[in-house]
């Protein structure tokens, strides 16, 4: 009966945590889409879930504590004007898919991410939640064109110089992140 007991506390206890995060997980590509299409907000407050490759390196943020701490953008892959993904293993591939203005990404920003490894891209499971908040990405610098049109940054944020020649687009951002490097 005690058995009985805890299992049914288990459970209640697992659902409890999973209408907290807002449901089941959702795949990181679907949600990345939606956003770009405008169609973010059905996913606010759900637990987006994915695997990806970190081409940007680690990014310090500023806390409103004023400390800083480890963020990163997670690249998804490249998506072609039908929609479909196309997933980018190379520095190179992912350079072209910025020429391009094609590429799909998630920020994450967590109290523990860390910083890749590596010097080299690297794959990372990653997951957070959607909050509705949206982070500035700079271009890579070898795929800024002036004579291409980019997105800019994100509502209500501006670059500090805004003579800067670096190109910028919005992208979701997924608090309370983890994101683990695959080896």
């Amino acid at each position: 009966m005690f058995r009985f007991a805890c299992a049914i506390v288990g459970t209640l206890a697992l659902l409890a945590t999973d209408i907290q995060r807002g449901g089941a997980n959702v795949d990181a590509v679907t949600f990345a889409l939606a956003f770009h299409a405008g169609n973010a907000d059905q996913y606010k407050n759900k637990h987006i879930t994915g695997v990806g490759m970190n081409f940007h390196g680690a990014i310090q943020e500023r806390i409103a504590d004023g400390s800083t701490r480890t963020s990163l953008v997670i690249t998804l892959g490249s998506v072609d004007p039908a929609g479909k993904l196309k997933l980018l293993s190379t520095r190179e591939d992912f350079i072209a898919a910025e020429r391009a203005r094609t590429t799909l990404v998630v920020a994450l920003s967590g109290p523990n991410l860390e910083p890749s490894p590596t010097l080299h891209p690297t794959v990372y499971e990653f997951s957070g939640v959607y909050d509705g908040q949206v982070r500035t990405i700079a271009r890579a610098p070898q795929a800024v064109d002036p004579t291409l049109a980019d997105s800019g940054p994100c509502p209500g944020e501006r670059p500090r110089d805004a003579a800067s020649q670096s190109s910028f687009y919005c992208a979701p951002l997924l608090t309370g992140a983890t994101a683990t490097p695959k080896r």
